[in-house]
């Protein structure tokens, strides 16, 4: 077996390395690398690691400043095929893997299951379907069982069911990365305001979740778009974790005001970021976070941007609500978002962020006898103070309950000034031996 790294673009275009065996080598400007580019000033001395080890090749980023890209996904490790295509500081390189093997058959592997293909690979193929031609005939039938995606996909199972459709893992053939694939369903008669809904929800996610561009950690990221077969697809991180209603159901003793602080530390550092950028959120709820790891040290993701809005460009953007409908969910939406919908700014964030809190701390809503369905529910959230914290959970340090009923307070300006100052409000009770005593909020 034979691995050949040719430049395809940069400084060095053309510089290229042959190996023909078992080899460890580093790619950097370093003189030191086997492809050495020193004249790349964008790349690490070291800047990412090739593990070739037949009939696997793996590339490795060496904490690199500008990061290691494979098929313009950024990876921290990945397994190599024929073809792939690697982005580093200002230099790509095409990735050639020549396989022989001494039986005569074919020593490639089924990118969808690793099994070893045997005989004629012509036999795999179908009519039309020549994309598909090196999966095996188990992940071929596989394939059949789910929605048609791109020829790069190979869907394993549904894991999710929402209002615009289903989400899907799927596993990305070229990387062997797991990712999320969320299906937007239309029908006939919604298919211009669904492709309106999608054209923005797409802006969103190319600014704001593309990892190449940076991301936040707390954000769900975005790797991919497209239409197939005339259906909208969206490609995202994907997260083996459960919404936290899911979570904080699944547990054996009521949440630490610890674990609610550290969930709204990640919570609010990502709609801060957000916010930063230009975007609402509008839909900040409990089962749009999804948190992985043990309750005493959670981690978060905040998902579904779908009702996000632009503030700076939201005139070249249709409505997507008629007048007179609320977006959101109403257990957890503002006072202003109630008033207007489209008008609700990062205050509105705020607020739903400390109604989510509020709820996973307490299992309840923050205004007494409140129920969502009720014929009154917007005018409680409009008029009625909410229940002190303290009320339901006696051990809830007073300077948390203040930082809560700041957020929920009813005139926007009365509230935090940015989601990045909450954030720093709920650091000093992330410690689980934080103490009842804390400074004024």
């Amino acid at each position: 077996m034979e691995l050949n790294i040719r430049v395809t673009s940069g400084p060095h275009d053309g510089k290229q390395c042959a190996v023909l065996h078992a080899e460890t080598f580093s790619v950097g400007r370093s003189s030191q690398s086997l492809l050495s580019l020193p004249d790349d000033r964008l790349m690490s001395r070291e800047h990412f690691l090739v593990e070739f080890d037949p009939p696997l090749c793996h590339v490795k980023d060496l904490g690199s400043t500008n990061g290691t890209f494979v098929n313009d996904r950024r990876v921290d490790r990945v397994r190599l095929r024929d073809g792939d295509a690697i982005s580093a500081g200002q230099s790509t390189f095409l990735v050639r893997l020549k396989m022989a093997s001494s039986d005569g058959e074919s020593s490639l592997e089924c990118p969808g299951c690793g099994k070893r293909f045997s005989g004629d690979l012509s036999a795999t193929m179908r009519p039309g379907e020549e994309a598909y031609a090196l999966l095996c005939d188990q992940c071929n039938q596989r394939r059949l069982k789910f929605p048609t995606t791109a020829p790069d996909y190979l869907i394993e199972k549904r894991i999710g069911v929402g209002g615009m459709g289903e989400v899907y893992l799927a596993r990305q053939l070229s990387t062997h990365q797991p990712v999320a694939i969320k299906m937007i369903t239309t029908s006939d008669t919604a298919q211009e305001g669904a492709k309106n809904y999608f054209g923005r929800e797409v802006r969103i996610l190319r600014d704001l979740l593309m990892p190449s561009g940076g991301g936040h950690p707390n954000i769900v990221a975005f790797y991919d778009l497209f239409t197939y077969g005339g259906q909208f697809q969206l490609v995202m991180e994907y997260v083996p974790g459960k919404n936290a209603l899911e979570w904080m159901n699944g547990l054996s003793a009521p949440l630490s005001v610890a674990s609610v602080a550290r969930i709204g530390f990640q919570l609010l550092s990502a709609l801060h970021y957000a916010h930063g950028k230009g975007y609402v959120h509008r839909d900040v709820k409990p089962s749009n976070l999804l948190i992985m790891g043990p309750a005493h040290r959670p981690r978060v993701k905040l998902s579904d941007f779908g009702l996000a809005k632009n503030m700076q460009t939201n005139a070249l953007y249709p409505t997507l609500t008629h007048l007179g409908d609320v977006g959101g969910s109403v257990g957890f939406i503002s006072p202003d978002h109630i008033r207007s919908f489209h008008e609700a700014k990062e205050p509105a964030d705020i607020y739903s962020a400390g109604t989510t809190l509020y709820y996973l701390l307490t299992k309840r809503y923050p205004f007494l006898g409140f129920d969502p369905h009720r014929y009154d529910a917007y005018t409680m959230i409009l008029e009625h103070p909410p229940v002190p914290l303290r009320a339901h959970r006696p051990d809830t340090p007073e300077g948390f309950d203040r930082a809560i009923r700041k957020a929920l307070e009813k005139n926007p300006d009365d509230r935090w000034k940015s989601a990045g100052e909450m954030a720093a409000a709920m650091r000093p009770y992330m410690d689980q031996t934080a103490s009842a005593e804390t400074g004024p909020v």
